[in-house]
């Protein structure tokens, strides 16, 4: 082999390995971007996380008025409650010395206060 041939085949044989390798490092670099798009890491937008804090903020404008009707509701409950409570009247017990006192009223009305006292 004589030196042209050599220089010729040497030159053939780096441009060769260039070449193959400029293809993988493509190929290589096509399928990360690829992989990169599908796992979903790319960069997200600065107008996403505005949108994301005014979601997040008018949220929780929303739950704390709900919150806020849910209470009073609430305190309306309890004071009709309350209400019918005090409505409705008390059940007073006579003592024993007070029902003695009066004969007549024992004669009258003796079984009732029998059957209340069963």
């Amino acid at each position: 082999m004589s030196g042209e041939e050599f220089v010729l085949a040497m030159v053939g044989i780096l441009g060769g390995l260039g070449f193959a390798g400029f293809l993988f490092w493509n190929i290589f670099s096509i399928i990360k971007q690829w992989i990169h798009r599908k796992s979903g890491d790319s960069q997200l937008d600065p107008q996403f996380f505005r949108a994301l804090g005014e979601f997040k903020k008018s949220t929780e404008r929303k739950i704390s008025v709900l919150e806020a009707k849910v209470a009073e509701l609430e305190e309306e409950r309890y004071r009709v409650e309350e209400g019918e409570h005090e409505t409705l009247g008390e059940i007073e017990i006579e003592d024993e010395d007070i029902r003695s006192s009066s004969k007549d009223d024992r004669d009258n009305s003796g079984n009732l206060r029998n059957m209340l006292n069963e």
